[in-house]
Order: structure tokens, then sequence, then C-alpha cells
């Protein structure tokens, strides 16, 4: 029991360390078990952003909802490092640049940003920024467990799209349907204890992110570490608008 405990812990570790930049201590060298329990794990960073999220909203109830929400982002910025919101970035350079397949995919790992992912951000941005101020700290909360699923949901359906090993290799390799599955499970849990009603939005949110991912990879052949941030991003803002309709 002190072993899985511990091994759990590790791989906690491990994942916040990757999608966090919660400051932890550590003396682990990581290895394959560490990556596959971590993906199982993955969901609980979303609840302890979402967590994050959730005080906040609480803690600035008494400002105007869009101060409210402005500084929400700016958490939300800082406590991902914008991991994702790189990817989403990066990914809408490449797939809406109207090249192929391998062409696409070097302007995706070009550090450059171009106009499409300028636009991209500015958009999400904004649209985080009004959905925050119209949602409750609740259905924050949730939207932040909904991103990392459905990345889960996009890694298990897919190949990677590269020759070459990435930032998205780890999940797209090791994530099965186990993982996602679970992931499902974890976030019925949670939505069932919070608002039933929310359950329609994750439904649908998870049809959408599954029907983008058939997209990009129709587009390139697989994912990537960084259409896995598109995802990530774009089912968060799904969520948000599906939410605010069905409450």
């Amino acid at each position: 029991m002190r072993d899985i405990i511990a091994q759990t812990m590790k791989s906690m570790a491990m994942m916040m360390l990757f999608f966090t930049r919660i400051p932890i201590r550590h003396h682990y060298e990581f290895d394959d078990q560490d990556y596959q329990l971590g993906i199982i794990l993955f969901p609980l960073i979303g609840l302890l952003i979402g967590l994050g999220l959730l005080i906040l909203k609480n803690v600035t109830f008494f400002v105007n909802p869009y101060v409210s929400a402005l500084i929400l982002v700016f958490f939300y910025v800082w406590i991902t490092g914008g991991i994702h919101i790189d990817g989403l970035s990066d990914t809408a350079d490449g797939i809406f640049s109207g090249r192929d397949k391998l062409k696409m995919l070097d302007i995706m790992k070009d550090s450059r940003v171009g106009s499409f992912g300028s636009l991209s951000i500015s958009l999400l941005i904004v649209s985080y920024v009004i959905l925050f101020a119209d949602s409750t700290g609740a259905t924050i909360l949730v939207m932040a467990i909904m991103g990392k699923v459905s990345v889960l949901a996009a890694a298990s359906i897919s190949e990677y799209a590269k020759d070459e090993d990435g930032l998205g290799t780890v999940f797209i390799k090791k994530c099965t349907d186990r993982e996602r599955n679970i992931g499902f499970a974890f976030t019925a849990i949670i939505v069932l204890i919070i608002n039933y009603r929310l359950i329609v939005a994750v439904v649908a949110t998870f049809i959408i992110s599954g029907l983008i991912t058939k997209f990009i990879i129709k587009k390139i052949g697989g994912m990537t570490g960084d259409t896995l941030g598109f995802v990530h991003e774009i089912s968060q803002i799904v969520f948000l608008i599906i939410s605010s309709l069905v409450l």
C-alpha cells in the first residue's frame, strides 16, 4: 500500500511539474511507469487548476465581473505556463495555412507566431474573459477538468503525426481506452456532485472535441503536443459556451 501511494505521489509530482507552475522540490527520476500512471492522474491536474480558479472567482466576487474574469485569465495563464495556449497558436498557424501535411508540421514547429496564431490567442483570451464573467465558479472548475479529459480522449484515438518524438509523444503513444474511460468516469462523478445539468455540456463538448480531433487527423495524419493543446483550449471554450446555454 505504501509503495502504491509513493508511486502515485511521484507520478502526480511529474504531472504538476510538466503542466503547472506550482513549485515542487523533488529528487525523483521519472520512468515509463510514472508516465503511464501520470496519464491516468492527468484529470486531477485539471481539478487542482479548477479549484484555484473557483477560489479566485469567489474571492473576487465584489469587483466588476469582467475585472474578476480578467484576474482569472491571468491566473490561468500563469498556473499553466500557457503551454496549451502555445499549442493552440502553433496549430492554428499550421492547420489554417492551407499547405500540405509536411509544411503544416514545419509551420507548427516554427517558434515564431503567425497571423492565425496571433488571432487565435486574441480570440481565446477575449472568449475566456466574457465566459468567465458569465460562469459560476463550479462551472469553471468542471471546465478545467474537461480540458484535460478531452486531451486524453483525443490522444486515445490517434497516432503521433511526426517522425521524431516531441512533447505529445508520451500521451499519444501511451494513452489508451482505459485512461480515457477513467477520465470520463472521473468527470461524470464531479459533474454529478456539482450540478447534474452540466452533463449535457460535458457530452456535447466531448462530441465536438472528437470531431475536431478527427479533422486534425485528416489534415496531418495524427496528433502532436501542439494539436492536443489546441483541443484542450477549444474544448474548454466549447464547454463554457454550452454550459451558459443549459444552466
